[in-house]
């Protein structure tokens, strides 16, 4: 039986959502046809699952989805089955998708908080170096700009201590990063009760507006200055 009424809306989607959704989510070609028979079962198109994957977002600064939705990289592409991160691939055709996290539409069905760590990991590439392939992430102490090197050195302190919340979470800084964030958009008591200073410190960049304004603003000033 189909659960398409369980997922929101396209109306119901923030601006900053559905820019998301319009510019970086994407679907593998025969990615429903090629998934198991209960996936198929309760989804009637793959975008069913893409507006449930971007309602997750709820909690990021609307500033912060229309600064990803306008970068050239950092993708999400919805798949069948391949799972994981990719620099870059061909999703179909000729086009080149640059700085891409690959999630299974079972994922997001059956295990929606793995599916957001692995759509939170483009973001984490393009606030580190600007999704550069050979670059530092933010949580591998890496920052585009001062504002976000700043974060990134904090995170670069936090990973060692072991804060973790899954072994994965513990051995790659990637997943550390993804999976604090993750939690505290779905439950922030939960994070400050086990890594109170990732939580701190997302409330007070990734997750916090006026951090977003400000850092917007710079960048639109420089990109002014750029073109004199």
């Amino acid at each position: 039986m189909l659960d398409d009424r369980s997922h929101p809306t396209p109306a119901a989607l923030t601006p900053g959502q559905r820019d998301l959704l319009q510019h970086k989510i994407h679907v593998a070609p025969r990615a429903l046809t090629q998934s198991d028979a209960n996936v198929r079962r309760r989804l009637s198109s793959a975008w069913s699952a893409a507006l449930r994957l971007v309602a997750a977002l709820h909690g990021i600064p609307e500033d912060a989805l229309h600064w990803w939705a306008r970068q050239p990289r950092g993708h999400i592409l919805l798949t069948a089955e391949d799972e994981g991160y990719s620099a870059s691939l061909r999703a179909s055709g000729d086009r080149a998708l640059a700085a891409t996290a690959l999630v299974p539409l079972h994922r997001i069905l059956a295990q929606p908080d793995h599916a957001l760590k692995l759509t939170l990991q483009p973001l984490d590439h393009l606030l580190g170096c600007d999704a550069d392939p050979t670059g530092a992430w933010l949580s591998d102490g890496g920052g585009r700009t001062p504002r976000w090197q700043r974060v990134g050195g904090h995170i670069a302190t936090l990973f060692p201590l072991g804060y973790g919340l899954s072994d994965a979470g513990i051995n790659d800084p990637h997943w550390y990063w993804a999976e604090g964030l993750a939690t505290a958009l779905r439950d922030r008591r939960k994070l400050n009760a086990a890594d109170p200073k990732l939580e701190r410190l997302l409330g007070q960049s990734i997750l916090d507006d006026g951090f977003w304004r400000n850092f917007v603003a710079e960048e639109s000033q420089d990109l002014h200055n750029d073109r004199k």
